[in-house]
């Protein structure tokens, strides 16, 4: 195992970046030893491989890279090694559709039809595609329609949606329905109406002025990659085998991006600190929610994941073995970023940022024991599906249909549930892992998310189908 580590007293601060105190902050060598420890703990009991870094006020304050970016040859992870983002692409698109339309370059209510006049399905407006209400297939819909391993960006997918014009994909009381395709259409327009490249208009807009010069959108060839490629692994059977992106993927918007733990943090930053946009531009993208959750967290205009105030903000992405983490924390100017190539438990993703938020504000981290989670048959979910009680957070309302399962907190919208692993579910439109413990009779539904996490009882017989 390789461990890089440096700590506030022998790192400057990150390029560029001024100082300014915060209040009732921890002193550096605290947030070393805490975080260090967060550290030790998850690469000993979950093998991560990674690298995070933790910033207050645009100082680095802990950063910490663990383990290997490839095996065979083996390159060890650097605070600079680039890994693949997953999901936080869409924060970047997020953010430059929203900017266009405040500069009236795009409506948000424009027919999709207006920008991309192929498109077939003449009532979708580019808020739907931003705020997962399309029911649009995901990539594996479209695979029969490629040979493999053949580059496909995204006006290839939108050529095979043309053909086929499959019926939206969302099952009955679903109206939000998590869909990476929407977003890669998202940034076609963003193509269309400016005639640019989406990479150039973030390159000119965020990369540079932030100092974002390792990020950049993957080629479709891993031949044609700018820097060493770090790939995804799994560790099975005391093996590490392969859980890597896909050869061909030239679709960019809602992933396919990559960056390192330090640059994650930088764009972190410009949200903590209120300079990634205009402040009224900033208030309004954060302060319109997508998603009735019903949760005082809410995933909003700009892609992100926030508290009720706005204050505290998180996005995840994750795909195959790449898991990548960015939470910023308007009040205290604080920022958690992390990369992992190492295919992250699934229970372990959401505690980990909170664990390592905890360390840099100066906040007791405390351990959640859970009892072990049963494994989750798709045959058996019907016997978990119920009313679950939680204090703080109401009633919750698991459901299943069809072999799947869903969650309604309280009186927000029903959310689609996916397996993250054999024993845990996750909500992507609500950012919540869920696993159950115990009996179907005698209930415990285990909630987590990076805000909140409860353990709800069950509080009726259990529902079965709705």
């Amino acid at each position: 195992m390789f461990f890089v580590l440096r700590t506030a007293t022998v790192v400057s601060a990150l390029l560029g970046w001024c100082t300014a105190a915060v209040a009732n902050t921890p002193p550096a060598t605290q947030v070393a030893e805490q975080a260090g420890r967060v550290m030790q703990d998850i690469a000993q009991h979950a093998h991560f491989n990674g690298a995070v870094v933790l910033v207050r006020d645009g100082q680095v304050i802990f950063e910490q890279a663990i383990g290997l970016a490839q095996r065979k040859p083996d390159r060890p992870f650097t605070i600079d090694t680039p890994s693949d983002g997953a999901s936080l692409a869409k924060t970047l698109t997020a953010a430059l559709v929203h900017e266009l339309a405040a500069e009236g370059r795009l409506n948000l209510d424009d027919p999709v039809t207006r920008h991309l006049p192929a498109y077939p399905y003449a009532k979708h407006t580019l808020r739907d595609l931003v705020s997962h209400r399309t029911g649009l297939p995901d990539y594996g819909a479209f695979d029969a329609d490629f040979k493999p391993d053949q580059v496909r960006d995204t006006a290839d997918l939108l050529a095979v949606l043309v053909k086929r014009k499959p019926a939206p994909a969302l099952a009955p009381g679903v109206q939000v329905e998590y869909a990476n395709l929407g977003f890669d259409l998202a940034a076609l327009v963003v193509e269309r109406v400016t005639g640019q490249k989406i990479t150039s208009l973030w390159q000119e807009r965020y990369f540079k002025r932030l100092g974002m010069q390792g990020t950049f959108a993957r080629p479709a060839r891993f031949a044609d990659w700018p820097v060493p490629r770090t790939p995804g692994y799994q560790l099975k059977n005391k093996a590490w085998l392969p859980n890597d992106s896909f050869e061909g993927e030239g679709f960019i918007g809602a992933s396919n991006v990559h960056a390192s733990a330090r640059d994650w943090a930088r764009w972190g930053d410009a949200f903590a600190r209120g300079h990634v946009m205009a402040a009224d531009r900033l208030e309004a993208g954060l302060r319109e929610p997508l998603v009735n959750s019903g949760m005082d967290s809410r995933l909003n205009r700009l892609s992100w994941y926030c508290n009720a105030g706005q204050q505290r903000c998180h996005y995840t992405g994750s795909y195959n073995g790449f898991f990548a983490q960015v939470h910023w924390d308007r009040t205290r100017r604080e920022v958690v970023a992390y990369v992992s190539n190492s295919t992250l438990p699934a229970w372990r993703c959401a505690a980990l940022t909170r664990d390592l938020a905890d360390a840099l504000a100066g906040r007791a981290i405390t351990p959640e024991p859970v009892k072990e989670p049963v494994r989750l048959a798709g045959k058996d979910l019907p016997r978990w599906a119920g009313v679950y009680s939680a204090p703080g957070w109401g009633q919750l309302a698991v459901s299943t249909q069809g072999g799947r399962a869903f969650v309604k907190v309280g009186q927000g919208e029903l959310a689609s549930l996916y397996p993250a692993s054999a024993t845990v579910l996750y909500a992507p439109t609500l950012d919540l892992w869920l696993a159950f413990s115990g009996s179907p009779q005698d209930a415990t539904l285990h909630v987590r998310s990076v805000f909140d996490s409860a353990d709800a009882k069950r509080l009726a017989a259990r529902s079965g189908k709705t």
